[in-house]
């Protein structure tokens, strides 16, 4: 039997629970309008922002390279791959807004080979070396074609990255983490793909598709 879906996902628990809680005592001792409204606010945001959605991607296939991440592309650049496979690849950067999921999907049809936590700062993202410095996790995706890695980067306020699965086989558009509220996702692609996006423009995890690798 397949295990059911969370509609919401477990991490969230403590904060759609804490902040249920005090909307429910505002409303019990009467607390002043505006706060009722304001933790009603609150909790529906919490209830939001953990909804765990189905991804599928259109396109499948190991020359496919989907987005990991909902957000929007801040950056697209040549650069060396320092984290794992120490080759020249094109680094696309990924913000993600408050009100994007912040659930990452797996870009690519095959193996999560490898995954490093960093436990660093928690500089604004806005910061030139927010990208070293900052709270990270690092993950290494390969099929028989080529490899991809992706860099979970903690912002200011973030306090948390999580990790869903384990090293092993991994199909597209799969879930493998999430980091809480507000952050940055990068990704690493071969040179030789055909891209199709751009900068500015608006992605969703486990369906946009980021290019094709050629050959």
């Amino acid at each position: 039997m397949s295990k059911k879906t969370e509609i919401i996902l477990k991490e969230g628990y403590p904060f759609i629970g804490t902040t249920g809680l005090v909307f429910l005592i505002s409303i019990l001792f009467r607390f002043d309008t505006f706060w009722q409204i304001f933790w009603l606010v609150i909790f529906g945001f919490m209830v939001y922002f953990f909804l765990n959605p189905e991804r599928v991607s259109d396109e499948d296939g190991e020359d496919v390279v989907v987005s990991p991440a909902d957000g929007e592309i801040i950056e697209i650049v040549e650069t060396t791959e320092r984290f794992f496979t120490n080759q020249n690849m094109i680094n696309i950067s990924i913000r993600l807004g408050l009100l994007d999921n912040h659930i990452q999907r797996v870009p690519i049809q095959g193996i999560l080979k490898e995954s490093s936590y960093i436990h660093g700062e928690f500089l604004s993202l806005n910061s030139d070396k927010a990208s070293e410095l900052n709270e990270q996790n690092r993950t290494l995706f390969e099929n028989n074609r080529f490899s991809v890695v992706t860099n979970q980067i903690a912002g200011f306020i973030t306090r948390r990255i999580v990790n869903f699965i384990p090293e092993g086989q991994v199909r597209v558009s799969q879930r493998y983490g999430m980091i809480m509220f507000g952050s940055q996702v990068d990704i690493y692609v071969p040179k030789d793909i055909t891209l199709k996006v751009i900068v500015g423009e608006e992605l969703k995890a486990g369906e946009s598709l980021i290019g094709f690798i050629r050959g």
